[in-house]
């Protein structure tokens, strides 16, 4: 008694200790990093829901019930950098609560030691660290999906139906937690049970999904229309999910993916392993039969699809997390001296498993160009098949040096080399360059003047141009070629406009009053016809901003300017400029309000915009441009 006192003792003060620790670095992580790029998207997104309505007044992406939860931590908050920061420190509580409570649920199926092991390989993983506090709504829907999982493993169907419905009204990804639940409860059924009471309760559970799903549709119809909210919530994901733009970068993305988590990934196929090998009193193995089998079904899905970026790996959180508690389990009592350990296949079946596994994990390294480092993984399934087969003749201190192996070699790959890869990658994504930018666009702006940056970076100012508030790769390609075949993607509920043109865009720009564009890479990428405009009237001014500098060609010519302020005549030496009837040397400075004037020079010249309120925002270590820091 004393002792499995102590061992709930140790185990909630390294529980405490670990979520604190996931508290601490996220919470300084929030505000050292820079904010991905989709965050600033989203933010916009979710602040639109404050004053209308999806379906009936814009089209929403995704369905919405995880817009309206983070609205919520948005409007508690004043100021643009202060309101992203607090809506991502609560994202970071709400995780930590998530992780504690949960790890400690965990402890009705599996040991306490596994699922601090477990919490360890996730918490140190870039998935995590990168990913896990982003301002999206994935990951609240795939954490609906994970208490539903724990509800399955309790056989609390109804509520497990209720929730997996939740995560899907959240996020249509959650259907991946559906499919490979139903699966993993076939499974069970397969193994286990067989008998109608277990298909009834499998039916039960889809039934309550689709009863949440149903009222979340009818709801909205109520509001909306029918065809509206059908579309939105089946079609254009159906749309997507068939987009081929991304295909040239699958691979890419899965490099950066598996350099960053190798062995968060290199376990998952592994896991497999501890179906086929059992011992004598396995109280785990129904679970870890669920766990394997939900997360390998969620693995399948994960490999074919187009678009895996790596923030979309939030998706392997929940499911990994009960999956390694579910195979730390395992491995730790197998290696219990009083356990008997039963192959349930040919021992030769066994190896040639182990053998195909390692054939895959250096075909991924070499194909992927990985650190030859991670050949060290190689080591865990060549001591766990020798151990299984030969624990008996090895003796109690080749297992121990075994087990030993095992854990050193997994404490490498899965946490010390990860984490200096991951500390090199925090030092690139400094964020006080695009800090710094943030505050001086929002002043900017306060005159009520517009921008363009190929993203919404403010998210309570929309982008004027329909066709540039949101250039992804596709968007960009479809403003060069008008292609038909990217016509289908270019969705009202991804900013974007399928009658856009390079010519179109051009001719809105020169309606617009665009005071300034930021040039983000997406920016950059535009065909050339509209960066040459860009680049006629605008003139860099500091960092990454472009500022309104309209060129004026020699001759006698009528000049609108869009605003009023302090404008430098920028010419070159000896160049005659009248404006308005007035002779001026070139590096001139006047005031001139908005308005059509007459202009005559002997050479071309420009009027480039001086605002005077924003010289204290601007830190002279930003001066010079740094494309990649702006965004990414």
């Amino acid at each position: 008694m004393p002792a499995r006192i102590n061992q709930q003792r140790y185990f909630i003060y390294s529980l405490v200790a670990l979520c604190l620790l996931y508290l601490g670095t996220e919470v300084f992580l929030n505000r050292y990093n820079m904010l991905a790029i989709d965050e600033f998207w989203f933010a916009h997104l979710i602040y639109h829901y404050q004053d209308a309505l999806p379906y009936r007044d814009f089209a929403p992406y995704k369905t919405v019930l995880g817009y309206y939860l983070l609205l919520l931590p948005m409007l508690t908050s004043k100021g643009i950098l202060s309101t992203l920061f607090f809506t991502k420190q609560i994202i970071t509580l709400i995780n930590t609560f998530i992780f504690f409570g949960s790890s400690w649920w965990l402890t009705r199926y599996f040991s306490r030691t596994a699922i601090i092991a477990s919490l360890v390989l996730l918490m140190t993983s870039d998935i995590v660290l990168s990913y896990s506090t982003n301002i999206r709504v994935d990951l609240l829907g795939y954490w609906f999906c994970f208490f539903a999982l724990l509800f399955l493993l309790e056989q609390r169907f109804f509520l497990a139906g209720l929730l997996l419905g939740l995560g899907f009204i959240t996020t249509q990804k959650a259907v991946w937690y559906i499919f490979a639940a139903d699966i993993a409860l076939a499974a069970h059924w397969l193994v286990f049970t067989r008998n109608k009471k277990m298909i009834g309760c499998i039916v039960y559970c889809n039934i309550a999904i689709a009863g949440v799903i149903a009222c979340y549709i009818a709801f909205w119809s109520w509001i909306a229309d029918w065809n509206t909210v059908i579309t939105s919530i089946f079609h254009e994901a159906s749309v997507l999910y068939h987009l081929n733009w991304y295909d040239s970068a699958r691979k890419l993305f899965w490099a950066n993916i598996i350099l960053f988590n190798p062995l968060l990934m290199a376990l998952w196929p592994l896991s497999l392993i501890s179906l086929f090998v059992t011992f004598n009193d396995d109280e785990s193995y129904s679970y870890r039969l669920f766990a394997v089998i939900t997360g390998f079904i969620i693995l399948l899905c994960l490999i074919p699809y187009k678009m895996i970026f790596p923030y979309y790996m939030q998706v392997t959180l929940p499911i990994l997390l009960i999956l390694y508690a579910a195979f730390f389990t395992w491995l730790f009592t197998l290696f219990q001296a009083n356990k008997t350990i039963k192959i349930l296949i040919p021992r030769t079946m066994l190896w040639l498993l182990l053998i195909f596994y390692i054939g895959i994990m250096i075909y991924v390294l070499v194909e992927f160009k990985l650190p030859d480092i991670y050949l060290l993984i190689c080591l865990i399934p060549l001591l766990l098949g020798t151990f299984i087969t030969y624990h008996i003749k090895l003796g109690p201190g080749m297992n121990v040096l075994f087990r030993n192996l095992i854990f050193i070699t997994m404490l490498f790959t899965g946490v010390i080399y990860p984490l200096s890869q991951i500390y090199l990658k925090m030092i690139k994504f400094h964020g006080d360059y695009q800090q710094a930018h943030i505050n001086v666009i929002n002043t900017l702006l306060q005159d009520g003047s517009d921008y363009v940056a190929g993203i919404e970076l403010i998210y309570n100012k929309t982008q004027p141009i329909a066709g540039m508030r949101q250039l992804v790769g596709p968007a960009i390609d479809y403003l060069s070629s008008s292609s038909a075949e990217l016509r289908p993607f270019m969705l009202a509920s991804l900013y974007q406009d399928p009658n856009a043109t390079s010519a179109s865009v051009i001719a809105e720009l020169k309606n617009a009053d665009i005071k300034f564009y930021v040039n983000t890479y997406r920016i950059a990428a535009l065909p050339a016809n509209i960066r040459n405009y860009l680049q006629s009237q605008y003139e860099h001014f500091w960092g990454s901003i472009y500022l309104y500098a309209p060129g004026i060609a020699m001759g006698t010519n009528k000049v609108t300017l869009k605003f009023s302020g302090r404008y430098m005549i920028e010419s070159p030496a000896m160049t005659q400029v009248i404006f308005n009837g007035k002779s001026y040397a070139t590096k001139t400075i006047l005031y001139i309000k908005k308005g059509t004037y007459l202009s005559s020079a002997n050479h071309d010249y420009r009027l480039k915009l001086m605002p005077e309120e924003i010289k204290p925002l601007l830190n002279q270590n930003f001066q010079h441009e740094q494309l990649t820091k702006i965004v990414w």
